[in-house]
C-alpha cells in the first residue's frame, strides 16, 4: 500500500528485509513512538520501576530465598537461592513459586542457567497498583513455602 513514487525508490535498493524500507511499518513505528510520548510511558516506567524495585528489595529483606534483585526501569530479575553466601540455585522452590504465582493471577518469566531467576518484564503501561499486586502475590507465594 503505497504510491508509485515510493514503490520506485524501494526497487532501487539492492538489499532490504521484511520490515526494512516498509512505509506501513515505518508509520506503525512512528505511531507507537507517539503513543509512548503522548501517554508518558517512559516516565511511567521510571516511576513504577522505582516502586517495583523498592518493593522487591523489601521482599528480599523478608525472604532469605531471594538472593538478588536487579534491573532497570520495568525490566527486573529476581534470583532465588537456597544459600545467599554460595548463591546455590533454588530450582525446585522457583518452580513451585512460579506455578503458585500463575494461580494468583501473575504471569512472569522464568529463566537463568539453572531456571531460578524470575524475569519481570511488564508492559510500559504497568501501574503502581499492578506492581503492588505482583509484589503482594510474590510475598504470599514465598510465605507459603
Amino acid at each position: 500500500v503505497t504510491t508509485p513514487e515510493i514503490a520506485q525508490t524501494l526497487a532501487q535498493r539492492l538489499h532490504f528485509n521484511t520490515y526494512g524500507a516498509q512505509p506501513v511499518v515505518s508509520a506503525v513505528g512512528r505511531a507507537v513512538l507517539k503513543a509512548i510520548d503522548d501517554d508518558g510511558l517512559q516516565e511511567n516506567s521510571l516511576r513504577v520501576g522505582a516502586r517495583l524495585m523498592q518493593r522487591l528489595k523489601t521482599l528480599q529483606d523478608k525472604h532469605d530465598l531471594i538472593g538478588e534483585v536487579r534491573g532497570k526501569g520495568l525490566m527486573m530479575a529476581l534470583e532465588l537461592v537456597t544459600d545467599r553466601a554460595t548463591k546455590a540455585p533454588a530450582k525446585e522452590e522457583t518452580a513451585v513459586i512460579f506455578e503458585r504465582l500463575k494461580e494468583l493471577g501473575v504471569l512472569i518469566g522464568k529463566g537463568g542457567l539453572h531456571g531460578n531467576v524470575f524475569r519481570i518484564k511488564p508492559p510500559m503501561c504497568f501501574s503502581e497498583a499492578d506492581a503492588d499486586f505482583l509484589c503482594d502475590a510474590l510475598d504470599l507465594a514465598l510465605s507459603e513455602l
